[in-house]
C-alpha cells in the first residue's frame, strides 16, 4: 500500500492508532482543511483543542484557549532559545508531559502540519488524521485564504494597493515551498504504509 497525496485529485483521510493515549493528531499540508477538521471538536466538553501553529514562537493567532496559553508558557519557559519549528518535536514531548500531568478526563486534539513534517509515526502518541487533500487544491486554498486576509487590510486602508499586489506576488513565489510539504508528506504515508503493512504480515 503506498497511497500518497495525488497532484490534482483529493483522497480520503488516513487514520491510524498510534499508541492508547487519548489524543487525536490531526495533520496534512497547509490548506488541507486540518482546522475544519478541529473545529468538529472545539463546541464539545470532551476535547481540547490545541493548534499547534500558535505555539511555536509563541504566536497569537486569534482567541487562545487556556490550555492553549499555559502550554505556550511553559514552552518559552523550557525552551527560549528554540523557537524555530525543527526543534518542534521538542515542544511535542513537552506538550504530551502537559497532558499527562493535568490528567483530565477530555480526548486532546492537537492540529497542525508540523506533526508529518517533524515526527515519525513513533513518536506520535494517540491516534493521527491525515488530510489527502491534493496539492492543487492545498495551493488554491493557502492562496485564496492569504488574500482574503489582505483584502480587509487594503479596505480598512491599512496597506496601499501597490503593497497589496507586492504582498500576493510574494505570497504566490512563498508558497512554492507547498512542494517540499507535498513531498514531506508521501514519505509519511509510506512510513504509515508499511507499518500497516508489516501488522497485516
Amino acid at each position: 500500500m503506498k497511497d500518497k497525496i495525488k497532484l490534482w485529485i483529493d483522497k480520503k483521510d488516513i487514520e491510524i492508532k498510534c499508541t492508547e493515549d487519548k489524543i487525536i493528531n490531526i495533520t496534512g499540508m497547509i490548506g488541507a482543511g486540518k482546522s475544519t477538521e478541529a473545529n468538529k471538536y472545539r463546541n464539545n466538553n470532551n476535547y481540547i483543542v490545541i493548534s499547534l501553529d500558535c505555539l511555536y514562537r509563541g504566536q497569537d493567532k486569534g482567541n487562545l484557549n487556556e490550555e492553549t496559553k499555559i502550554i505556550n508558557k511553559i514552552l518559552q519557559k523550557k525552551l527560549p532559545n528554540k523557537d524555530k519549528e525543527e526543534y518542534f518535536k521538542e515542544y511535542y514531548y513537552e506538550i504530551i508531559k502537559y497532558i499527562n500531568s493535568v490528567n483530565k478526563p477530555v480526548i486532546w486534539v492537537l492540529e497542525g502540519q508540523h506533526i508529518y513534517r517533524y515526527l515519525s509515526l513513533k513518536d506520535i502518541k494517540g491516534i493521527v488524521i491525515v488530510k489527502r487533500t491534493c496539492l492543487i487544491n492545498c495551493w488554491i486554498r493557502s492562496i485564496m485564504r492569504h488574500i482574503k486576509k489582505k483584502k480587509i487590510k487594503l479596505k480598512n486602508n491599512e496597506i496601499t494597493k501597490r503593497q497589496y499586489r507586492n504582498d500576493i506576488w510574494n505570497l504566490i513565489k512563498k508558497r512554492t515551498k507547498q512542494v517540499k510539504y507535498y513531498q514531506d508528506l508521501n514519505k509519511f504515508l509510506y512510513e504509515i504504509s508499511d507499518s500497516i503493512d508489516n501488522k497485516r504480515n
